[in-house]
């Protein structure tokens, strides 16, 4: 009895042998294609796309994550990483994306959203942020205001609002402790 990968080849190569070359599907880098896993072996799974076509290819170790387990039969979607001119293909899974991959894929995506400077900070979250201090603290003069709106433009909110949560456990509240630590320092410039 013939092992399933071997019944899957030879149909593969069937079809390449009866198809007319310009039948063969033409497909692009990048593309996503169904594919099952025809064999195992140490370097990688090689598989056959799920498609009337059924190319062969390979799907390298370095492009499958390591916590994705693979068995023979089954029925994945991965992504083409290179066509080669006997049109075996090169696969990749996706979530195995190398950093520059990943990059290039987001640039894309950035280039499709409207231009807002990174500086820019919902006038929203700030004021809430205000709002959370006056609670904590009572009355906020216009100049503390003021240097919160700018630190927060300065660093981002999320950055200002982690250092503010660190420091809040631990600040002395005692105004009066405030008050004689500027004594000090005038008194110190005198």
């Amino acid at each position: 009895m013939a092992k399933p990968y071997d019944l899957d080849e030879r149909i593969s190569e069937y079809i390449k042998k009866s198809s007319p070359s310009k039948l063969v599907p033409q497909y692009q880098v990048g593309s996503k294609v169904k594919v099952r896993i025809t064999r195992l072996v140490d370097f990688g799974a090689f598989v056959v796309t799920m498609d009337p076509f059924a190319l062969s290819g390979l799907i390298h170790n370095r492009h499958i994550p390591k916590e994705q387990e693979l068995h023979v039969g089954q029925v994945i979607e991965a992504k083409v990483k290179e066509v080669k001119e006997d049109n075996k293909i090169e696969f990749r899974l996706d979530e195995n994306l190398t950093v520059h991959e990943a990059f290039a894929d987001l640039e894309v995506l950035k280039e499709k959203l409207p231009d807002h400077s990174s500086k820019v900070k919902p006038p929203d979250e700030t004021k809430e942020i205000i709002h959370f201090l006056s609670k904590e603290f009572g009355i906020i003069s216009d100049e503390s205001k003021k240097k919160v709106e700018e630190m927060v433009n300065e660093v981002g909110v999320f950055r200002f609002t982690l250092s503010m949560m660190k420091i809040l456990p631990v600040f002395k509240r005692d105004l009066v402790y405030h008050f004689l630590k500027e004594v000090e320092q005038v008194r110190d410039s005198l």
